[in-house]
């Protein structure tokens, strides 16, 4: 029998208390949204855990009521107005704090920092005010403004964690060649950007679609938000109809991260 030595039993020790809490903390991330997904499918007409038995009606539930469908699509449409303003806006951002040569450029990467530290409650209560002082009431476009401003840094600094670890020789080479800014742009620095610029939009669509903090501050009366009608269901009812939208939730989030695992795999978003 292999005896062991003293050193060997403590990298043993230490290598299991690693995956042990390794092991708890993803139990501690992912047992909270299981158990909401168990008790979505309760027979009972109240939330409980374990559930009774098995049922599908709160799902039908929440399909066949056009308030909340109609928050799942306003939800969706700010995540998209979310994504496509980040994008435009957080990548020529990013260019120019990895890439500009001016004396503000480490001032501008950590201002655009500012607004994703500052509490979302707080920002929120800015941006409404700052609406109002233009003329800009409640409203999609405000929600989607604020939530922008909110999620910003997501993309600016997942698209300059890429950009610096390439090769500035690859942008050299090609304007040695001849290629112009913007084709050495388009044919060599985008396509080796777009698995963080998808990683990117895929996390600001989550924001988009699931934040409350910034949403209950800015969003408009006739455009009420998935969470938002969630918050108010829970005020009112505690039935498994809140587990059900909750599911509904996770099920978005988890197409979302589902859409960068096929397209560009999980393990090329940090590459």
């Amino acid at each position: 029998m292999k005896r062991i030595d003293g050193r060997e039993l403590l990298d043993r020790l230490g290598i299991g208390l690693v995956i042990g809490l390794a092991v708890l903390a993803l139990a501690l991330l992912l047992l909270p949204a299981v158990i909401v997904v168990v008790m979505s499918f309760d027979t009972r007409g109240y939330i409980s855990f374990p559930p009774a038995g098995f049922t599908l009606d709160w799902y039908y539930k929440v399909f066949n009521q056009p308030v909340l469908v109609n928050a799942m699509w306003t939800s969706i449409k700010v995540g998209l107005y979310v994504t496509a303003l980040c994008v435009a806006l957080g990548v020529p951002t990013a260019l120019a704090c990895a890439r500009g040569d001016f004396r503000g450029a480490t001032a501008l990467s950590v201002f655009v920092l500012v607004p994703h530290m500052v509490p979302g409650i707080v920002l929120g209560v800015a941006v409404l005010f700052s609406g109002a002082l233009l003329g800009i009431g409640p409203s999609i476009w405000l929600q989607s403004i604020s939530l922008s401003v909110y999620v910003m840094a997501v993309m600016v600094r997942t698209v300059m964690a890429r950009l610096q670890r390439l090769d500035p020789l690859l942008e050299q080479a090609s304007a040695n060649l001849g290629a112009t800014r913007w084709q050495t742009f388009r044919t060599i620095t985008l396509p080796l950007l777009l698995p963080a610029i998808l990683a990117g939009a895929v996390f600001t669509f989550i924001e988009g679609v699931d934040n409350l903090s910034v949403t209950i501050f800015t969003h408009g009366y006739r455009d009420r938000p998935l969470p938002i009608e969630l918050l108010a269901i829970v005020q009112n009812t505690n039935s498994p109809l809140v587990a059900a939208v909750s599911s509904v939730q996770i099920m978005l989030a988890m197409l979302a991260l589902l859409a960068i695992s096929l397209t560009i795999g999980l393990d090329r978003v940090n590459e």
